[in-house]
């Protein structure tokens, strides 16, 4: 499967996934406070700026995990509280994973391979993970929380946007609490022409900007808070310039992908949440070969360029050879003076092998 590229976009969508819930803005004073890159460049600086009811206290900031699934980083793991700790806003970190209808079993590791193709199946499944035995009093489509279209389609790839919101119930230490729950996901699609004539193989990549929840006691969860906090994020300047500097360094060492769409756009609204996508687009393209050679190796089948099939086949064993019958049938072969024209007197199409 080929990915489309993208570069790194950020994250104000990504922190307002929860946006625009009441009418009523809550009142009082504010304060303007950074969400701090601890360990990104040779120092801590800001990358954020929000604003926040006065007295809230913040802890964590900007994740960069190497580890992170399918290279879904930077990230955030961030969390603002009220100063009786009742009322908790939080941003968890981004997740990617793949899917295909390959029939191979679900897998966890460095890039999951999970049936989960809709922004409601990954809140229910973020739900499960990390909020096991709540109650789902709610749920909702949001598109209203997409604040920029998907990319455009092409090279046979389509892309879509989805956005949904749980509101949840549970009880903890004795408390019964309320949650909301929102995410705004990314999804690509590819379909290719399968070994079998007429079958189809598609494949789907999976981007979710970070769960945004927002926690209080039953009936002081402050919904309107969210819309005032989206509104007010602001991206750091000279954070943004260091990011700019970092994919230019990426690009020259040789990540293509990452070339291709490697500048930050300089957004500082409500789109800096797609840089978080940006980022994770770019180094799909960069494993792509990676996950291609795996599935060859799994799945035993060799890749060619059949341009009367309208793209890459898949045909069973290794062969170095293969062409195409008249008949819309394949015949490959690892001798290299083998011609089926000459040999068995019949019309083939040699086809390339993709490496």
């Amino acid at each position: 499967m080929r990915s489309k590229p993208i570069r790194t976009r950020w994250l104000a969508s990504l922190l307002a996934a929860c946006t625009a819930f009441a009418a009523h803005a809550q009142s009082g004073p504010m304060q303007r406070v950074a969400i701090i890159d601890p360990n990104g460049f040779e120092k801590p600086m800001p990358a954020h700026w929000v604003e926040l009811p006065a007295g809230w206290q913040t802890q964590g900031g900007v994740l960069w995990d190497q580890a992170a699934p399918c290279g879904a980083t930077p990230s955030l793991r961030w969390q603002a509280h009220s100063p009786d700790g009742s009322q908790r806003l939080s941003v968890h970190p981004a997740e990617a994973w793949t899917w295909d209808n390959t029939g191979l079993p679900p897998t966890r590791g460095r890039c999951p391979r999970v049936p989960i193709t809709s922004a409601r199946q990954y809140l229910d499944s973020w739900i499960q993970r990390h909020r096991p035995g709540a109650r789902l009093l709610d749920y909702r489509d949001r598109p209203d929380l997409i604040t920029t279209p998907p990319p455009p389609d092409g090279a046979g790839t389509q892309w879509r946007k989805e956005a949904g919101e749980y509101l949840l119930a549970y009880v903890d230490q004795g408390v019964e609490v309320r949650e909301s729950v929102a995410v705004v996901t990314l999804f690509s699609h590819m379909s290719m022409p399968g070994v079998v004539p007429g079958e189809v193989r598609q494949f789907m990549t999976g981007f979710a900007m970070g769960a945004t929840t927002l926690r209080a006691p039953a009936g002081r969860l402050p919904l309107d808070l969210l819309a005032r906090f989206s509104a007010s994020i602001q991206v750091d300047p000279q954070w943004q310039a260091r990011m700019n500097r970092h994919n230019q360094v990426i690009a020259r060492q040789g990540t293509e992908g990452m070339r291709r769409r490697g500048q930050i756009v300089a957004d500082t609204n409500a789109q800096i949440a797609d840089m978080q996508m940006q980022a994770w687009r770019d180094r799909q393209d960069s494993q792509d070969r990676s996950h291609q050679d795996t599935l060859d190796i799994v799945s035993e089948t060799t890749r060619y360029d059949d341009p009367a099939a309208g793209g890459q086949v898949r045909l069973d064993g290794y062969g170095d050879n293969a062409w195409r019958m008249n008949d819309g049938t394949y015949l490959h072969s690892d001798d290299p003076n083998f011609d089926p024209n000459r040999d068995l007197d019949i019309e083939a199409a040699p086809l390339e092998r993709i490496e």
